[in-house]
């Protein structure tokens, strides 16, 4: 796995999930969304991205486990996931938020289920 956000720092101290918000998701093969406000309410261990526009918008879930990069200059963050493998993650649902286990232990078998697939060029991981 990868290093937490909360590994990254700046010169004020560890970098943390509600430093995120707004700041672009970049998937392994383009944009997939953005860090949607509603991140402060899920923090400290994940984020909420929202991976569409007004009509199409869903937004899901992403472990802060997953995200390799952060650049604070772009304000962007790199996940090493497709962009329909970010998209095709459980819907964040406010009700149960991440205070359910099963809800929070199908979002972490999501991501980590990819981790240990080949994808379509044979290779393993992300």
């Amino acid at each position: 796995m990868t290093d937490s956000v909360q590994a990254f720092r700046t010169p004020d101290g560890p970098l943390v999930s509600t430093d995120l918000i707004g700041c672009a998701v970049e998937a392994s093969d383009g944009s997939v969304g953005k860090v949607d406000p509603v991140s402060e309410e899920v923090a400290p261990d994940h984020l909420v991205v929202d991976t569409g526009g007004p009509l199409l918008s869903k937004k899901v879930l992403l472990p802060l486990w997953v995200v390799a990069h952060v650049d604070e200059g772009t304000r962007t963050l790199s996940v090493p996931r497709t962009k329909d493998h970010v998209k095709a993650a459980p819907r964040f649902d406010r009700d149960l938020r991440v205070t359910d286990a099963g809800y929070r232990a199908r979002i972490d078998e999501h991501y980590l289920d990819r981790m240990d697939r080949p994808d379509e060029s044979g290779v393993s991981g992300s």
